[in-house]
């Protein structure tokens, strides 16, 4: 109920055309019981007292009260779309919201299929239950018209009616509580079934380079298969309830057919009282029957409800403070002080960790896979919160800064590059959006990538297929420089920036990359050493702590952990 609240409370943007449309509902329930109403007159007045002026008059109010209805039913139908529609928008652009601002680790515990499916299939669930509200409040005015009219006609026979109703609402909470269950797995299996696509079309170089076809074809299939068990077990619900509640509703006609007889017969009720009440009866079944459809669809699309809910709910990590401060003339200087970072409740990945950087400087991070090199950089434009300690730019703590502010002075160059779709230009505008097409120029230049790029044969107006694809690797890293030259940050974050290039490629980047790391603080993780030699600082990273801190030579006459890791790299072993 409090989720089923929740999603209702999102009506209070849209209440003209809620009320609007309630109002409509309200018309065409009242119109529904017209017929049973009118029924009592067709059979005493006109076919037993042949009465002409009222043959007349009932048809032509049928014509009339039937072309109301229809218009209502119109304006109902429309208006609740209207608002649902609006709803819906507005639920997905909150969610995309929120997602912009959790930090990191909502993403690596989340798989990106289920995400995606919260957002789309999840929200699409909502929208049954959304635009069948009102034809809900009808359905329920015509409950209620149609009780009190039978009640009208004759309450010995009503109450006989009404004392079968608690037997549907015990057969329909029961079907309402394992169609809720089933709904909130039916969208996880969907979600599943998102996660396994979205790996295979990220992944698809690798599974075809490894042969995976059959392994992914088989997780694929896993999740096919318990998708459609799901939702032949809500179909079986779904399924099952009208007929059990059609068997109720006939038997219990059955028995006020029987006892309406009996009392006709002896003249305790006339034939158009009979009539008109089995005619209402019979249009009372049908809001029970739908509204016992409508209970299955409200347990599915709390469950979906929730879903989503998971991503408005969950916790901003993340968060600016209230007077936090624009970072102006960055200065490029960063320090850690006693700085200690874990990823929840793991051990610490940072320990206790400190350093100071001076602007211009040029400090590269290394160490053995796992000693929290990327961690170490990524606590810099805030990615993650730092668990004890503080980063400070400038010496400001970077808790300090607006994070747009904080983020617009460092600029990031990863292993792999993240293109989107559009043209070249746009993607090395994504640096700096209002940037003039000579700027972008200049940034392709600086970066090598000009001439790669006019040799294509719509040259920066080249569309990029989705990542980059029709890019090499070597072409989709000088964009990335360019963006990066453009975006013309104080701070400069190359995470293994040319680990995965040729080495004609790599001399090409490195070359831009020295362009790029002139009179800028800068921070460089490389596990290929040879790239970190001309470091002004080398910092040694093992198990979350800095064991080591020198120049390459320092380091090396140091015998320790670098000194290793050199000697592992370039040993003749190595070499062969």
């Amino acid at each position: 109920m409090k989720s089923f609240l929740r999603i209702l409370k999102y009506f209070g943007n849209y209440k003209v055309p809620l009320f609007s449309s309630i109002f409509f509902s309200v018309i065409v329930a009242l119109a529904t019981v017209y017929p049973a109403w009118i029924m009592k007159s067709v059979v005493n007045d006109v076919l037993v007292n042949r009465d002409m002026k009222m043959l007349h008059i009932i048809a032509l109010s049928l014509v009339v009260v039937m072309a109301i209805k229809g218009v209502a039913a119109f304006g109902q139908s429309y208006l609740m779309m209207l608002a649902a529609q609006n709803i819906l928008r507005d639920i997905r652009s909150a969610a995309f919201e929120k997602l912009q601002i959790l930090s990191l680790s909502f993403f690596e515990k989340q798989k990106a299929g289920q995400i995606m499916s919260k957002i789309t299939n999840d929200v699409l669930v909502l929208q049954n239950l959304l635009t069948s509200f009102t034809d809900n409040i009808g359905q329920f005015v015509a409950l209620c018209a149609f009780c009190w009219y039978i009640f009208y006609l004759h309450w010995k026979l009503a109450v006989i009616s009404v004392v079968i109703i608690p037997f549907i609402g015990a057969i329909l909470n029961k079907f309402s509580r394992k169609m809720k269950k089933i709904g909130t797995r039916m969208q996880t299996r969907i979600g599943d079934i998102s996660s396994v696509l979205q790996e295979f079309i990220v992944g698809i170089k690798a599974i075809k380079s490894f042969t995976l076809e059959g392994f992914i074809r088989g997780r694929f299939e896993h999740a096919n298969v318990e998708n459609y068990k799901e939702n032949m077990r809500g179909n079986k619900i779904n399924a099952l309830t009208s007929p059990v509640i059609e068997f109720i509703n006939t038997v219990g006609l059955s028995i006020i057919f029987w006892y309406g007889g009996y009392e006709v017969i002896n003249n305790r009720l006339d034939a158009g009282q009979l009539i008109s009440f089995l005619t209402a009866l019979v249009g009372l079944f049908t809001p029970i029957k739908n509204l016992s459809r409508i209970s299955n669809l409200i347990s599915q699309s709390v469950g979906a409800g929730e879903r989503v809910f998971e991503i408005l709910d969950a916790p901003v990590e993340i968060s600016e403070k209230e007077n936090a401060i624009s970072l102006k003339d960055c200065k490029g200087g960063v320090s850690f002080e006693n700085v200690s970072f874990s990823y929840g409740a793991e051990e610490l990945v940072l320990n206790n960790v400190n350093l100071i950087v001076s602007p211009g400087e040029v400090i590269a991070i290394v160490g053995p896979s796992g000693a929290g090199k990327s961690t170490f950089v990524n606590l810099i434009p805030r990615f993650f919160e730092v668990n004890a300690g503080g980063v400070k730019i400038d010496g400001v703590d970077v808790r300090d800064f607006s994070l747009n502010s904080l983020r617009k002075h460092i600029g990031m160059v990863h292993q792999e590059t993240l293109l989107f779709s559009g043209t070249i230009s746009d993607n090395i505008r994504l640096g700096k959006v209002d940037a003039a097409e000579e700027e972008v120029i200049e940034a392709a230049k600086l970066a090598n990538a000009n001439d790669f790029i006019l040799s294509l044969p719509e040259g920066y107006n080249t569309l990029l297929g989705e990542r980059g694809v029709n890019l090499s690797g070597g072409q989709a890293q000088r964009i990335a420089l360019a963006r990066a030259f453009l975006k013309n940050p104080a701070i400069l974050i190359l995470d293994e920036a040319t680990s995965a290039l040729d080495s004609e490629t790599e001399n090409l980047i490195k070359e831009s990359l020295t362009k790029l790391m002139l009179n800028r603080t800068t921070f460089l993780i490389a596990h290929r050493l040879s790239t970190v030699v001309n470091a002004n600082k080398i910092v040694v990273l093992s198990k979350g702590k800095i064991v080591e801190f020198g120049k390459h030579s320092e380091l090396l006459r140091m015998k320790g952990v670098y000194s290793h890791l050199y000697e592992a790299q370039y040993s003749p072993s190595f070499s062969q």
